[in-house]
């Protein structure tokens, strides 16, 4: 259980598929502009995915190692990342099922079950979190699948460029911790109860995805509502906790960013925020 721990929760965040942007829109944007000497690029990626649906293209390549450092949402070469992780889900003086009424229980207990495979009991003492992530990796349809965030990482070591985070493990599940454990769990029951309904949700959202465009992403995400996690701090002060973060990165070097592709689109979105600072932001085919 706990060697599965840190996966389960990070594919929450994470993920990307990859196909050719178009000259107007794309998931792939240049930084450019405002003294920079040479550009920065940012990448909006997806949960997780069948590996027949993942590939890095040359020409994304060149741009990952045309930069000097890589920088996903976390640091995933952080080697305490994992320990962090264990220490931060665990709610020992707090039993999940009491958030169940009782003649829901044994329902949703046999669903949970059929779904993952694992009784609920055995996560009692995890945060909700875990038991929305373990459904989620029941929402792809395969049994091989990727986190690409940790594949253009490792690519990134390989081309010998450094690793960054622009959060860290306890900022991120801070954000998560915001939500009261109830609503956590009506989100979980409904997940739970309606999951073919779930894994429709998945779909049509892989196929937005694959359409490469950050905006109609961002629309569809909106549309289908927080489902029990608040948008404002889930996506809108993260992506405004970003921005200084990103400015003081692209000024020192060159930086590949790698983050969830709901936080680019939109008014509040990682890319109209580095527009308003003054950078030129354009979209790269690839």
């Amino acid at each position: 259980m706990k060697k599965t721990v840190f996966f389960l929760i990070l594919i929450f965040f994470n993920g990307a598929v990859f196909s050719q942007g178009s000259e107007k829109t794309s998931l792939l944007w240049e930084i450019s502009g405002k003294g920079l000497k040479e550009p920065s690029y940012i990448f909006g990626t997806f949960h997780i995915l069948c590996k027949d649906q993942f590939k890095i293209s040359k020409s994304f390549e060149a741009k990952l190692i045309a930069t000097k450092q890589f920088c996903g949402e976390l640091n995933m070469d952080d080697p305490t990342l994992q320990s962090q992780l264990m220490q931060l889900i665990l709610m020992p003086d707090k039993n999940l099922e009491s958030f169940i009424d009782s003649p829901m229980q044994h329902k949703f207990d046999s669903a949970f079950e059929h779904i993952t495979g694992i009784a609920f009991t055995q996560l009692n003492h995890y945060k909700p979190f875990l038991s929305l992530s373990l459904l989620a990796l029941k929402t792809v349809p395969c049994s091989i699948f990727v986190q690409p965030e940790t594949e253009i990482m490792q690519m990134a070591k390989k081309n010998q460029l450094g690793v960054l985070g622009l959060e860290t493990v306890t900022e991120q599940m801070s954000v998560i911790d915001e939500q009261p454990i109830d609503s956590q769990m009506i989100a979980l029951q409904k997940m739970v109860l309606n999951f073919d309904s779930t894994k429709n949700l998945m779909k049509e959202m892989v196929a937005v995805y694959q359409q490469n465009d950050a905006e109609a992403l961002y629309s569809y995400i909106k549309k289908q509502g927080d489902g029990g996690f608040n948008d404002e701090s889930f996506i809108v002060k993260r992506n405004q906790n970003w921005i200084p973060k990103i400015k003081t990165m692209i000024r020192e070097k060159p930086t590949f960013f790698a983050v969830g592709a709901g936080h680019l689109g939109g008014q509040t979105g990682v890319l109209n925020l580095l527009r308003k600072q003054g950078f030129t932001i354009k979209p790269v085919k690839y």
